[in-house]
């Protein structure tokens, strides 16, 4: 069954999201994106586009790959006083090329667009940025208005690093500074991500260092430290933290684009795992993108915490919570599960209860239970912090995101139900109510 409120494509494999661009009208979604096969190669960027974050268009491929050279992981901004010399308002790329010869090199190239995303260019001066490295990956490319520069943060993955490059043209850069990864869990870096947030309840902000580690980290392998940054070196205040309990978040980065009223940028991840997504069942299509969320930090005792919410736009596309009178019911794939107090409750994602989602509460955690008979790779254990009286189950057909009432508990999983309907059991119905799609 093809989710109802998520991001895939029509046909092929999906994984990171790259490219995130607001063109000041509509917002832009590139992705790592095989046009030839469901299984992972042939990388390229794939292209959506959105008016309001809740609804998506599939466009055809913005970047394709060729003999030489894959099309990986990268940015896009809009460069409206022409800084590179390509053009007013347009549209840039900046990803890594990777080669296909052995020994493999991954460089930074750059592609543009005058269209708005439709056509690109190449630069014929490619790569703009070369350490002769085969793990340097994963630009994440900004305009950072007090120093008058644009930035990339890009990913030296086997060293565990990150480089902060600045550039005044987005096609010659330098050195800034290194983000080491020496106190982190994991190890191969990939999609760090540097955005400034707000502090909820304040006028400060801080910013945000992400980073995806691709083996041995805890939760999805997604970390972060809050800190400052003056334009050349992010100067951490705090440890590091995990930012997603589940095995199913990964590669987020912000969009380059308008901000809320609350000056909350928004982000998005794939929700997969290079660990077993290959050994899912074949259907013509493959990967899914998780909710668009607001970002934000919260004071939680002596330190920062990611905080997410989940687009408004996609809340709108429910009706209002209802609450649950039995201690069983059937409630569609697609829904909204809000729990509160010390509830424990099981999905049944099947007629035989062999694939079962369990959430349970006590006095200081909540523990989430992915099980399949069926899939074993995809069985699951997560425990969070309990950082408030509620937690909400944002499930959908490939998907179940769990995010904690404040934002700052989150766990993402696959799943594969077997019907449209599930059921769902609970000794405290008092604590659980259903919020269906309109």
């Amino acid at each position: 069954m093809r989710p109802s409120y998520h991001f895939t494509p029509e046909k092929n494999w999906l994984s990171d999201p790259n490219g995130l661009v607001h063109d000041g009208r509509d917002w832009h979604m590139f992705y790592q994106y095989n046009p030839n096969d469901e299984d992972w190669g042939d990388m390229s960027w794939g292209h959506a586009m959105s008016a309001d974050l809740a609804s998506w268009q599939e466009l055809e491929p913005a970047l394709l790959c060729d003999d030489r050279e894959m099309v990986f992981s990268g940015s896009a901004v809009m460069d409206p006083t022409g800084t590179a010399g390509l053009g007013h308002d347009a549209m840039i790329a900046l990803y890594t090329a990777c080669s296909r010869a052995e020994p493999v090199r991954q460089t930074q190239a750059l592609a543009w667009s005058n269209d708005l995303g439709q056509n690109w260019q190449q630069l014929q001066s490619n790569p703009v940025l070369d350490l002769g490295l085969a793990d340097f990956r994963d630009p994440f490319v900004f305009r950072h208005a007090a120093s008058r520069s644009w930035i990339m943060v890009v990913a030296r993955s086997t060293e565990q690093a990150a480089e902060v490059y600045r550039s005044p043209d987005l096609q010659n850069w330098e050195l800034a500074s290194t983000i080491s990864g020496m106190s982190a869990t994991g190890r191969v870096w990939e999609c760090p991500t540097l955005i400034e947030l707000p502090v909820i309840g304040t006028n400060r902000s801080r910013w945000l260092f992400k980073v995806d580690a691709l083996h041995d980290a805890l939760g999805s392998g997604a970390l972060y430290r809050v800190g400052d940054f003056d334009g050349r070196n992010f100067i951490p205040d705090g440890d590091w933290q995990v930012l997603d309990h589940g095995r199913d978040f990964y590669a987020a980065i912000g969009w380059n684009g308008p901000r809320d009223d609350q000056s909350r940028p928004a982000w998005i991840g794939w929700m997969g795992n290079h660990a077993y997504q290959a050994r899912l069942p074949r259907k013509g299509w493959r990967g899914v993108m998780s909710l668009p969320r607001r970002m934000e930090l919260r004071e939680s005792g002596n330190e920062l915490r990611l905080a997410q919410t989940v687009e408004p736009s996609i809340c709108n596309l429910f009706a209002d919570p209802v609450a649950m009178t039995g201690d069983e019911t059937t409630v569609p794939v697609a829904c909204r599960i809000d729990l509160a107090g010390d509830f424990h409750g099981q999905l049944h994602l099947d007629d035989s209860g062999d694939s079962r989602f369990t959430a349970l509460a006590d006095n200081q955690r909540w523990q989430l239970l992915r099980e399949d008979t069926a899939l074993p790779f995809l069985d699951a254990r997560s425990e969070m912090q309990r950082s408030d009286d509620g937690l909400s189950l944002w499930i959908d057909s490939e998907t179940i995101e769990a995010i904690s009432y404040d934002g700052t508990q989150c766990a993402s999983f696959q799943h594969r139900p077997a019907s449209a309907a599930l059921t769902l059991a609970t000794d405290c119905p008092q604590c659980v109510s259903i919020a269906r799609l309109r």
